[in-house]
């Protein structure tokens, strides 16, 4: 009996107190969801490949030599290139027209190459191939894409010069 009485305003107190007490959970929004990131380079990493292509392709010397080995130095003032195009080697589906775009753009703006038509005469073929070399994980997916531009001799069908740009795209 004293067992009762002394559990009794125990097991009183704890019944009143759990149907007075009301216990909220704030749940957190979750945070929406990550839309998929485009595939490939966007259109400010093909605008920075083309400027760094331009710089490496005058930067390496060879129009100077290229220059030297003309019969006349004055008619030879700046190599005639023709672009060809760029092919897309990243399995990333990407349409590499505007990269050629940007490139043919800055190189005629570079004061460096005169730019022509398939018709015109040329004395390089300009080629280019995308490559997507690796990609890093983190907080942010990083790719690493780099372009080669080949600049072939039309009558020998040989790479003559070649330079190539890398930049990380994000994914």
């Amino acid at each position: 009996m004293r067992v009762l009485l002394l559990l009794g305003p125990i097991l009183l107190l704890s019944a009143c107190g759990s149907s007075t007490k009301e216990t909220h959970t704030v749940e957190k929004a979750a945070p929406p969801p990550r839309s998929d990131a485009p595939e490939g380079p966007t259109r400010t990493d093909f605008q920075t490949i083309a400027k760094k292509l331009v710089q490496r392709c005058v930067a390496g010397g060879w129009i100077h030599r290229w220059r030297s080995e003309q019969p006349s130095v004055d008619g030879a003032a700046k190599p005639r290139i023709y672009l060809e195009g760029f092919e897309d080697r990243t399995d990333k589906g990407l349409d590499p027209s505007y990269l050629l775009s940007q490139l043919e753009s800055r190189m005629r703006k570079s004061g460096v190459y005169e730019m022509v038509s398939a018709e015109g005469e040329h004395d390089f073929i300009g080629r280019g191939r995308l490559l997507r070399l690796a990609e890093r994980s983190g907080r942010i997916r990083v790719s690493v894409y780099t372009a080669v531009l080949d600049l072939v001799n039309p009558t020998t069908g040989k790479i003559a010069y070649n330079c190539e740009a890398t930049v990380e795209g994000e994914l």
